[in-house]
């Protein structure tokens, strides 16, 4: 007798490879429904909180060879950007990049390989090696030999990327969602009905009917004896429904505070004391400046090196000195109403 190995498919090496790119974290045998919308949610949910972690910084004075986005998501991913000058394009460039080497006595590293826009002389397979800037070591050298050196721009004083947050809350929230999608549309039918199976198609049109909205439902026929029904109560809340939101309310707070944005508890009924909203204010001020003093350290760096005037800033920062100074302006002009008059004469 022939034994046909066949019959049974077995996993390989690449189903392994492709499975979290073709359905997601959940792999191909536990794909249905649920698991991938579940996962379109995340998905979702983690591109807008990668386009609001990779928007918190403004750059001022940046070169045109620069592009704020293309940095700012080198160190959303990355947590490092180098920043050099590629005199075979004569430009200014901040791309990806590495350390390179060994570290020095500050847990620096002294050299960074960077991605090249293109082969040179001095790069290999389009990755470049440049020693980096070191304040001391440097101080006695030309500029132009300066300028031959490469000045990282880390995101924070961990040197570690911010995708970890994004990916955990927007997992964490994608549950919640689902949760209340489940339970929102169970909300229609909060009893299960269970009968027959020469009962079941008339089973089936009772339910289209109360999904329909159908205000009258007629029973006829052998429908008319309801003793073939058995209702299971699925035991739904309403309560669940604002706790649940709450909670999901909490959670979106927590990742945009761990990303320096405010966010205020506005789920409380009464209203918040100015204590509450201080505290939540100094937590996310406090991971506005670590983020934001790496990137200013940099900015120094840069500046004293090529001669520019780089500076980074929190867009809400720069928003609120906007508006600050508008307001100044105006209380200036109301509290001397003839300044105006003794200009024009």
């Amino acid at each position: 007798m022939e034994i046909n190995h066949m019959s049974k498919k077995r996993g390989t090496p690449a189903d392994a490879i492709y499975a979290s790119h073709m359905f997601g974290n959940y792999g191909s045998f536990n794909a249905n429904s649920g698991t991938i919308r579940e996962s379109a949610i995340a998905a979702m949910l983690g591109r807008i909180l990668t386009d609001l972690a990779a928007n918190r910084f403004k750059w001022d004075g940046l070169p045109e060879s620069v592009d704020p986005r293309f940095l700012e998501l080198c160190l959303f991913y990355n947590g490092l950007s180098i920043f050099y000058k590629d005199f075979n394009y004569d430009k200014l460039l901040a791309v990806k990049g590495a350390g390179f080497g060994y570290n020095n006595v500050l847990d620096n590293p002294t050299s960074f390989s960077v991605v090249a826009p293109g082969q040179s002389s001095d790069s290999q397979f389009g990755y470049l090696t440049i020693s980096a800037y070191n304040r001391v070591s440097d101080s006695d050298k030309t500029a132009e030999e300066k300028q031959r050196k490469a000045i990282p721009i880390w995101a924070n004083y961990l040197r570690k990327p911010d995708h970890d947050i994004v990916n955990i809350y927007a997992t964490r929230l994608a549950t919640a969602d689902r949760t209340l999608e489940i339970n929102s549309k169970n909300a229609r039918r909060t009893k299960v009905i269970k009968g027959s199976q020469q009962t079941n198609l008339s089973l089936v049109n009772i339910a289209r009917q109360v999904d329909a909205g159908e205000e009258l439902i007629q029973l006829t026929g052998p429908l008319q004896d309801m003793d073939f029904m058995d209702v299971l109560d699925l035991g739904i809340d309403g309560e669940s429904f604002d706790k649940l939101s709450i909670l999901r309310g909490r959670w979106w707070n927590e990742c945009m505070t761990l990303l320096g944005i405010d966010a205020a508890n506005q789920d409380k009924k009464e209203r918040l004391v100015v204590a509450e909203v201080g505290a939540n204010d100094s937590q996310a001020d406090s991971i506005r400046f670590v983020n934001l003093q790496a990137r200013q350290f940099a900015c120094e760096q840069i500046n004293e090196v090529f001669g520019l005037e780089v500076s980074v800033d929190y867009n809400i920062e720069v928003e609120q000195k906007a508006q600050m100074a508008e307001a100044q302006a105006q209380a200036t002009a109301a509290s001397d109403p003839h300044k105006d008059e003794g200009s024009e004469e």
